[in-house]
């Protein structure tokens, strides 16, 4: 049987290049469309989580900030590229950002349809493949976040598809090629390092072929490993400059296989067993968490923590043994549960969930594709090609799929976790598609029963909740809907938001002091002096917490308990920046300029640039002191770098020192 027999006629490669068109303006249609209303919702271009590591990276590259305070766990890569286009966009960064990274959605799409055409070397099919991915929910949604999935899946469809060109080269080409497919892949991992674990294909494809061909051609693919190791020395380099350590990709693996393998983990849900205070913009709670969990196991033995980033990982890599060891029984049972999840239909949230998510959104909602489409699919496009097929293609496509669920159910499972392989079972899918089409089409009743009963297998398996899993409730989508509304200044629609994530979540700290936030926001002074009071009842140790106590303490006119709040402040590690402005306002108040200016000079400690307030603030006690001069000076300098916080500042100050 041919290929025309199997899949239906094909087209010709001119008409295939029109459609790749197609595809492009198809994707492109679907992505300014969600664009539009993504736009018009609160939380379009408000960063949390992860986002704003990301946004802070970015903007210490662009202004060549010393990166050591980014404590060497994240790859550089993603933040490079988020600052290009900073640079490009300029105030409108963000909205560039997200725009290329939604472009770089249809171009995947299209390499998933040429993946799938070499896969099945029929070009319909891979057109199929193409819409499979361009229409699913999943990859769009995350395309519009400033996180580093949509250009890190791109780079690995790419390096698929050279792959793949690699596999069908002979001579030098084929060498060069391969060296290039090693050299991309670690590229790929500077994003992301769970790409690494696809470097065993190159050693795995030689083997296959080898035994195939008996050929010295056959080894080719061993190349890749040499390329790998060049791409990867000059990183290490670049990477020097957040620890201080030739480092070849920066990873936080070691902390990740804890927290998703220690007795009580669920495969799912990552949690803390104790709130972390810490910078929210450089670092998110889990890092903070494992590195101070290093430094005491460290002292507690004796030992000075190693300052090497890499320390910190291995530290937990080895507590995870010791925790597999403890009851590997249990952990077995959890390994089987992960695998199950890696084909269960519904998208585990790891931020924000696609199900709440499309309450919001209509393209989220009525886009047709989702996992268990692309499950239902899979069999039937293996089989299809494996009979008529690129068998090496499918040999790369499938140990990719494995060993990229294998990394994640190695760790934990997530929508965030399973999108980059979207495009290959879609690329896969496209072919079942076809060939289950073809057996109708042409009566073959046999053929398309088995088909069908395949389908109805992994239907079976993916549909039903067969672990009792319970995905968490929308409170943190709640959350940050509401500091989007909070940050953008619709403080009525952040109260009503963050009331509906506390009625889900009482026990959530920061949607606690959120709401504390938003009724100082509102000018309700003391039902956000309660709030914050209830919240001290989770931690005593948050810098922001009790700053913003200071200020509603301060605004109810309770002028003491305000000062010693705003101390405490200033003494939490990391301390609040803020509060050091409030604790200088109060010192102001009560006449006491020398102790401000002390003050003052802690805060210029904790900065790594000029700050307006804090020059304006001088400039107020230069000008109570007599020194108009300096007053003068300091009073320009600050508004050259900010008008308004300068403005603020000075009115501030001036207002307390009248009221003394």
């Amino acid at each position: 049987m041919t290929n025309d027999e199997a899949f239906g006629k094909d087209i010709p490669a001119g008409v295939f290049k029109k459609c790749l068109v197609c595809l492009f303006l198809l994707g492109l249609v679907v992505r300014v469309g969600f664009m539009v209303e993504h736009a018009r919702t609160p939380s379009f271009g408000v960063l949390t989580m992860d986002q704003k590591y990301y946004d802070t990276a970015a903007r210490m590259l662009l202004a060549g900030e010393d990166l050591h305070q980014l404590c060497g766990l994240r790859p550089l890569l993603y933040p490079m590229f988020v600052a290009v286009f900073y640079k490009l966009g300029g105030a409108h960064g963000i909205d560039l950002t997200v725009a290329v990274q939604h472009l770089l959605g249809v171009l995947t799409g299209v390499l998933a349809a040429l993946l799938g055409a070499r896969l099945f070397r029929h070009r319909l099919n891979g057109l199929a493949g193409g819409v499979l991915y361009l229409l699913a929910p999943v990859p769009l949604y995350f395309e519009g976040e400033l996180l580093v999935e949509s250009s890190y899946i791109f780079l690995i469809c790419l390096g698929l598809l050279l792959l793949l060109h690699a596999a069908d080269a002979a001579g030098g080409k084929a060498g060069l090629l391969w060296l290039l497919c090693g050299g991309l892949t670690v590229l790929t991992a500077q994003a992301r390092p769970n790409i690494l674990v696809f470097m065993a294909v190159y050693p795995l494809l030689a083997v296959w072929r080898w035994r195939r061909l008996r050929r010295r051609a056959a080894l080719w693919p061993l190349l890749g490993l040499i390329g790998g190791v060049g791409m990867a020395i000059p990183w290490g380099f670049v990477n020097k400059m957040q620890s201080d350590h030739f480092q070849v990709i920066p990873s936080a693996g070691g902390v990740n296989l804890y927290l998703g393998n220690e007795r009580g983990a669920d495969g799912i849900k990552v949690g803390l067993d104790r709130y972390v205070n810490y910078n929210e913009g450089c670092e998110e709670p889990g890092e903070v968490w494992a590195r101070e969990g290093y430094e005491a196991a460290m002292r507690a033995q004796g030992r000075q923590p190693d300052t090497n980033p890499m320390a910190i990982s291995q530290y937990w890599t080895q507590r995870t043994i010791g925790e597999i060891k403890a009851a590997p029984a249990s952990w077995l049972r959890l390994m089987a549960k992960k695998c199950w999840l890696m084909l269960w239909n519904a998208e585990v949230p790891h931020l924000k969930s696609l199900a709440f998510l499309q309450t919001e959104f209509v393209w989220l909602r009525l886009l047709p594709v989702r996992w268990v489409v692309l499950l239902m699919l899979a069999p039937a496009g293996i089989w299809a090609a494996a009979k008529w097929g690129n068998r090496d293609a499918l040999f790369v496509l499938l140990a990719y799929a494995f060993l990229y669920s294998a990394a994640d159910i190695a760790f934990f499972v997530s929508d965030r976790f399973r999108y980059p392989l979207w495009p290959v079972m879609a690329a896969i899918g496209g072919g079942g598609l076809l060939a289950f089409v073809e057996t109708i089409r042409r009566r073959r009743w046999r053929g398309a029963f088995c088909l069908a009963a395949s389908m109805a297998l992994m239907a079976s398996i993916s549909l039903p909740n067969w672990y009792g899993v319970k995905l968490p409730s929308f409170a943190i989508d709640y959350r940050l809907r509401s500091i989007a509304w909070y940050e953008k200044g619709h403080f009525p629609e952040a109260l009503s938001d963050i009331d509906r994530s506390i009625a889900l979540d009482a026990g959530d700290m920061a949607a606690l002091q959120h709401r504390g936030n938003v009724l100082l926001a509102l000018n309700r002074l003391e039902e956000a002096r309660q709030q914050y009071e209830k919240t001290f009842k989770f931690t005593f140790e948050d810098a922001g917490l009790w700053n913003n106590y200071g200020v509603a303490l301060d605004g109810l006119g309770w002028t003491n308990e305000a000062l010693q709040a705003f101390r405490r402040a200033t003494n939490c590690h990391p301390p609040s920046q803020s509060a050091f402005l409030g604790l200088a306002f109060e010192q102001i108040r009560f006449g006491r300029l020398d102790d401000a200016a002390g003050t003052l000079d802690q805060l210029e400690k904790q900065e790594k640039s000029p700050n307006a307030a804090d020059l304006a603030i001088r400039s107020v006690l230069a000008r109570e002191r007599g020194d108009a001069a300096q007053a003068g000076a300091l009073e320009r300098q600050a508004r050259a770098l900010d008008p308004d916080a300068t403005a603020w500042a000075i009115g501030r100050a001036t207002n307390i020192g009248q009221r003394k």
